[in-house]
């Protein structure tokens, strides 16, 4: 071809190297300056999210388990004293997860947004009624500092709730 439509094309091409550079560059300190980010979240965040979780595990659990332990995956595993190892939440009955799993969302509600109100639905369906009725006494409690709305199609949700005098609203 023509040497000065290849040098000019040579000189769009340098042009478009460069910027994809500069971009790439902006881009490298963007994604190191999250990770770091990232990773002081997580060392400030996982404790204290491990340790509310684990408080409100052993309440839903009688303290039958003494906490929990989240991964970085949010794997989730339940802790018991005496025990060597941890259990993975795989490894529970279906009730104790779930209320392995509850801890888990409530912790994460009381330490993101402490203030806001907290909605669950059909949260309960896999309890049976003692562990209904731990889980209910503990939303109930932390419904003295914010709004906790419970949506279910279970009619003993509602009894239990009349009986305590919280209030129940049919839809």
């Amino acid at each position: 071809g023509n040497p000065e439509t290849l040098e000019e094309r040579k000189s769009e091409l340098d042009g478009q190297l460069a910027r994809r550079l500069e971009e790439y560059d902006a881009l490298s300190t963007a994604l190191e300056a999250l990770s770091a980010a990232n990773d002081q979240l997580r060392r400030r965040f996982s404790p204290a999210l491990n340790q509310k979780a684990g408080e409100l595990f052993a309440a839903l659990t009688g303290g039958r388990w003494d906490g929990l332990s989240l991964a970085r995956d949010f794997s989730a595993q339940a802790v018991r004293e005496g025990e060597a190892l941890p259990r993975s939440a795989l490894a529970l009955s279906t009730g104790t997860a779930e209320q392995l799993y509850l801890a888990v969302r409530l912790a994460v509600c009381a330490l993101t947004v402490p203030d806001a109100p907290i909605l669950l639905d059909d949260a309960l369906a896999a309890f049976d009624d003692g562990r209904m009725e731990r889980a209910l006494a503990l939303l109930k409690e932390m419904g003295e500092e914010r709004q906790i709305l419970l949506f279910s199609c279970h009619s003993r949700e509602a009894a239990w709730a009349k009986a305590q005098g919280v209030p129940v609203v049919e839809l």
